[in-house]
């Protein structure tokens, strides 16, 4: 029955975009495949890919969209010595000859794009202009930076006793170092258990660049073979003991909080560590009064200046199903990564309040691992306001184990030694590029490369 209703809906689209002469204007069009895509962009901010994507066809499949240049090229990138290819911006799968996809808001068009590539099992089947209007070049960029999170030290293996974290970490940092970032950015889940040896790879990996490599505790980083002192002695070189690196402007009186100046720009990155693991309590579940009297010092001293605010743990969203909110996502089948900030602890409700309070910020968690695609269970997955006004809220990815979901499976998988992700950040004037990067494949990761205000 379904076979049938599919030929004849294909044989009605098939009229219809005969009667209009279509296929004089598609490239590969042919009496067996047909395609018409339109896109609808819901501003007119150059750089912005916030759009309706729709599309028409007499067979149905996958339909993917990719950024071209002038020549109609797919786009690349260069980045330091490199060039480094984009991946599609968008996969659209049509049923009964229809299919459409709202694009996360947030979604940017690359600097030299200029025309959307439309393809099918590798075939090009439309070229369609960029406006004018919309193409960007963005100029004058001060610094980059990069992210990624949840290593997992002795989490995962290969196989054959290699661990995932000691290549996936060493390849991300070979990246960032191609690409000349100032500094390296984590939101925690260095470990498995809170163990020394962890701590020790990490130094061990880390101190090989140039560049400093900071991050906070995740809830793994505080499990039984935690020791603070191990963590002080291993990790964030030069944020702790007498002797600063350049750049550490402040510690916490707990020793581990603290902030870094990067030294180009004067943006301020704070790094704000889990004091537990003790999710689904109400008193203190995971920082302590006297961090965030320290929080809201620092980020009242630095209110004129772009903030990046890193902590392990997402917040759910405060409009809506709380469990879609920026760093989850919610199925069918009703399954979503279940250890979220306790809605309504004491300090839950404070930390929420000081990021309502300050638009200057961007709030980086990791934690779930979800991968970046599956933003299209959740288009508000990588980035968004959260439901709220103030900062800007930001999923990093897991370097080590990128967690996928389907609309109806059980749980989620994950641990698979092909994916690893994280992102590439450009700061400029006005605002900040967030481009999604696949390690493994060395490709920017275009449909989750994403534009926001500075």
């Amino acid at each position: 029955m379904y076979s049938l209703l599919v030929r004849i809906m294909a044989t009605l689209l098939a009229t219809l975009f005969s009667l209009f002469n279509i296929s004089a204007d598609i490239p590969g069009f042919s009496e067996n495949k047909a395609v018409k895509a339109e896109i609808d962009f819901v501003n007119e901010e150059a750089g912005s890919a916030d759009a309706v994507i729709s599309i028409e066809t007499t067979a149905d499949g996958e339909y993917k969209l990719f950024w071209a240049d002038e020549d109609f090229e797919k786009l690349t990138v260069t980045l330091g010595d490199s060039e480094f290819l984009y991946s599609e911006f968008a996969s659209i799968t049509t049923y009964f000859g229809e299919g459409s996809l709202d694009l996360p808001d947030y979604t940017a068009i690359p600097d030299n794009a200029k025309n959307i590539l439309l393809e099918s099992d590798g075939e090009l089947l439309e070229i369609i202009p960029i406006p004018e209007e919309k193409t960007v070049d963005r100029e004058n960029k001060i610094y980059s930076f990069g992210s990624i999170s949840d290593l997992h030290f002795n989490r995962y293996d290969l196989g054959d006793g290699k661990d995932v974290a000691q290549l996936s970490f060493d390849r991300a940092l070979s990246f960032f170092d191609e690409a000349g970032v100032s500094v390296v950015a984590m939101p925690g889940d260095i470990s498995t258990d809170g163990e020394k040896e962890a701590f020790m790879s990490f130094n061990e990996i880390s101190s090989k660049y140039d560049f400093p490599v900071y991050t906070t505790t995740g809830n793994h980083d505080l499990r039984s073979k935690y020791e603070k002192e191990n963590w002080l002695e291993y990790m964030n070189t030069g944020a702790y003991g007498e002797e600063k690196a350049d750049g550490i402007i402040d510690v916490a009186e707990n020793g581990m909080d603290f902030v870094y100046e990067e030294p180009t720009s004067g943006d301020i990155f704070i790094f704000l560590n889990q004091t537990s693991n003790g999710y689904g309590q109400l008193i203190n579940a995971l920082l302590q009064n006297s961090q965030l009297d320290w929080l809201e010092a620092q980020l009242e001293e630095h209110k004129d200046k772009s903030v990046y605010l890193f902590f392990h743990t997402f917040l759910t969203s405060a409009k809506g199903n709380p469990l879609m909110s920026t760093g989850n996502l919610y199925n069918s089948l009703g399954w979503a990564y279940p250890l979220f900030y306790t809605p309504g602890a004491n300090d839950e409700i404070r930390l929420r309040e000081l990021l309502r309070e300050y638009d200057n910020v961007f709030f980086f968690n990791g934690h779930s691992h979800w991968a970046y695609h599956m933003q299209s269970l959740n288009p508000d997955l990588n980035i968004s306001k959260n439901g709220e006004d103030g900062a800007t809220f930001v999923h990093v990815s897991s370097v080590s184990s990128p967690r996928v979901t389907g609309d109806y499976q059980v749980l989620w998988s994950g641990t698979d030694p092909n994916m690893s992700e994280g992102y590439l950040i450009e700061v400029y004037e006005d605002t900040l590029l967030l481009m999604g990067i696949d390690f493994v494949n060395g490709t920017v990761l275009a449909y989750a490369t994403y534009e926001c205000e500075r």
